[in-house]
Order: structure tokens, then C-alpha cells, then sequence
């Protein structure tokens, strides 16, 4: 097994969507989208930032990431044209002062751990109620990753390949980050 490329994660999800009902795909579809640089500035000018990963900010204006989730992840909720659910996301979790501070904002939900992104490193980290930021748990090198990495484990789960998905996830990332691969597929 290999990380899975974007089309491939957007073909898998339409095949494994295939005779659902509109309204139940939705959620899961990922979709590309041409959400405006706009967005961008509008976005570093809500939250305060300085600086964001151009990574990022190639890949969040190319898909429909305000209406999607990988398994028991979600971007965003209601939201497939712009980034206003990134945006609420950040302004209404508790610390965000601090968040923004150490240079990182959210970009997912998750049960355990919600997913953050360095500004600008582009790296990617988890962290879950227990954890303090300076704990952080190291999962992705970059947001492209994260999702090829998501998408994969989603592909992984739904084909009952999970084993694979932790030894491919082994050779390609950080030994930190494992507990969060696991988890996410709950495979331990």
C-alpha cells in the first residue's frame, strides 16, 4: 500500500458513495471548488495572521473543505464556497490567543484530537483535551500529506486494509505521530 493521490482518495469516495442518497454523500464528497485568493486575505485578516503555508493555501482553495471529513474528522460544516468555517472554527475555540500566538490555527475536529497547522512551517500537528501545545503530536510534514494520509486511512478502513495502512504510515511519518494513525483507523 501507498499513499493514495487526491484524484485517487475523490475517485475511491465516489465509488464507495455510489447509490447513497445526495444529502448522506454530501458530507464525505470531496469536491474541487474555486474558492477566490480573496478568501486568503480575508481569512489572515479575521484571524490576525501575519503569514500562512502557501501549501495550505493552494491545497484549502482547491476543494470543498467547509462541507467534508475524513472518517471521524471534519473540516468544516456548511461552508463548500469560502473559508468561513475556518475562520468560526478559530475565533470560537477557547485559546485561540494563544493558538495564534505560538503561530498555528485550527483546520480540523476530531475525536480525540483536533488538527492544527503551524502558519508557516506548513507542518501539521494533533493535540486532544489532555494535551498542552508545547505536547504537541508531529503527524504530517504538510497538509497535502495530512489529507493524502486521511484520504488513505478512509480508502484502508472501508477495504478492512488498516494493518497495511499503520505499516505504510510507519515508513512515511514521524514515530510521534503514530498514536494519532492508529487512532485514527483504531487499529491498535
Amino acid at each position: 500500500m501507498e499513499l493514495l493521490t487526491l484524484s485517487e482518495i475523490v475517485q475511491s469516495i465516489v465509488e464507495e458513495t455510489r447509490g447513497l442518497e445526495p444529502e448522506t454523500a454530501d458530507g464525505i464528497t470531496l469536491k474541487q471548488v474555486d474558492i477566490p485568493f480573496t478568501q486568503i486575505e480575508l481569512l489572515k485578516e479575521k484571524l490576525g495572521l501575519k503569514t500562512l503555508n502557501q501549501n495550505f493555501i493552494d491545497y484549502i482553495l482547491k476543494y470543498n473543505w467547509g462541507n467534508f471529513g475524513f472518517l471521524a474528522y471534519q473540516f468544516g460544516y456548511n461552508d463548500a464556497d469560502g473559508l468561513n468555517w475556518l475562520v468560526q472554527r478559530n475565533l470560537d475555540y477557547e485559546d485561540f490567543t494563544t493558538l495564534k500566538e505560538c503561530g498555528f490555527i485550527i483546520i480540523a475536529n476530531g475525536d480525540p484530537y483536533t488538527i492544527l497547522l503551524e502558519c508557516v512551517s506548513g507542518k501539521i500537528f494533533a493535540i486532544d483535551s489532555e494535551t498542552d501545545l508545547d505536547k504537541r503530536i508531529p503527524i504530517a510534514e504538510s497538509f497535502e500529506q495530512l489529507v493524502r494520509g486521511m484520504g488513505t486511512g478512509q480508502y484502508a478502513c472501508w477495504n478492512k486494509q488498516e494493518a497495511e495502512f499503520i505499516k505504510l504510515m510507519d515508513r512515511t511519518t514521524n514515530s510521534e505521530g503514530m498514536l494519532f494513525w492508529h487512532s485514527f483507523v483504531s487499529y491498535y
